[in-house]
């Protein structure tokens, strides 16, 4: 028996399969190993990312096919945002099971369309064809004014997130309860988890200010692990934003809000380190980086905080 894709695990199959690709066209500036692709064309940097939404793994049949279109636009959107960038068009493709409602996928359309006003930018093409399971794929090209690597940590810098945290897997587990009467808080945070919006309001203030940039979608410890490799950093738990939705959700079930926070993933915040104070900008302020060395995050105690990847191979 050889080795199969588990073994290596998503980044780690990634990492190996890339060793097969050689590109040396000197307009590449970063291929592999973020979030976007940055490729200089001319005077302009432009952005290239991809996400896709599969069924059963990213959101279930029963989900209004609305936010299930609004999220597949807004995941891509969140990347180009890390980057301080803007989008511009986009291409999709449809997988699709040949026994699907059609009033379905007019949904999934309907949400795409919304968001494609919300962010202003152009689906210009795609491709279909059957699948057993729905499968929804976006390719997103955008522009940016500089080159923002999510790894560019430097010792001193101090690191903030906009937004609130945790929301999005508060949401996921009320959905997946099946409870049926629901109160306000809970809607709202069902909502956070179904049609996520990217943080493009916060762009320009990424471009701007910003050492290194990406987005908040596995969690905050997971993606922050990926920002700082070789790197120690510490994380001001207390300093973790959280809204008064998720608050009162586990005030009522006897849980800690900040493990949501450091380990929810699909929020689709930023998390940035800057040499400038980004308060002054609507982030918080949660961590700072010590040292080289180590690959470690810690809290303010100086206790290690351990960052569980989600890993879809696993």
């Amino acid at each position: 028996m050889g080795f199969k894709v588990s073994d290596l695990g998503e980044f780690g199959l990634i990492e190996h399969l890339t060793r097969f690709i050689k590109n040396n066209d000197q307009s590449i500036i970063r291929d592999f190993g973020d979030d976007t692709a940055f490729v200089r064309l001319g005077n302009e940097i432009l952005l290239f990312t991809v996400d896709t939404l599969v069924e059963n793994v990213h959101f279930l049949r029963k989900y209004p096919p609305e936010a299930v279109g609004w999220k597949l636009v807004s995941v891509n959107v969140s990347d180009i945002a890390a980057k301080g960038g803007k989008p511009l068009y986009g291409l999709i493709t449809l997988a699709l099971p040949k026994d699907l409602e059609l009033s379905y996928v007019e949904g999934i359309y309907k949400g795409i369309s919304q968001a494609l006003d919300f962010y202003n930018f152009s689906l210009i093409g795609g491709n279909t064809t059957s699948s057993e399971k729905l499968c929804l794929d976006l390719s997103l090209v955008g522009t940016a004014k500089r080159v923002i690597f999510r790894d560019n940590f430097k010792v001193g810098q101090k690191i903030y997130v906009s937004g609130t945290l945790g929301d999005s897997l508060a949401g996921l587990e009320i959905l997946l309860s099946g409870k049926e009467n629901l109160e306000p808080y809970e809607r709202k945070l069902i909502e956070r988890h179904l049609k996520p919006v990217a943080r493009l309001d916060l762009s320009s203030i990424v471009e701007k200010f910003a050492s290194a940039s990406m987005d908040i979608s596995d969690g905050f410890l997971s993606d922050l692990s990926k920002m700082a490799k070789n790197k120690t950093v510490k994380v001001f738990t207390k300093n973790i934003p959280l809204s008064e939705e998720l608050k009162l959700y586990c005030s009522k079930r006897g849980k800690n809000p900040i493990n949501y926070a450091l380990k929810g993933g699909e929020d689709y915040q930023l998390l940035v380190a800057s040499d400038i104070d980004l308060t002054l900008y609507g982030f918080t302020l949660v961590g700072e980086v010590l040292s080289e060395g180590g690959s470690k995050i810690v809290d303010e105690h100086g206790k290690e905080l351990k960052a569980k990847c989600f890993d879809h191979l696993k």
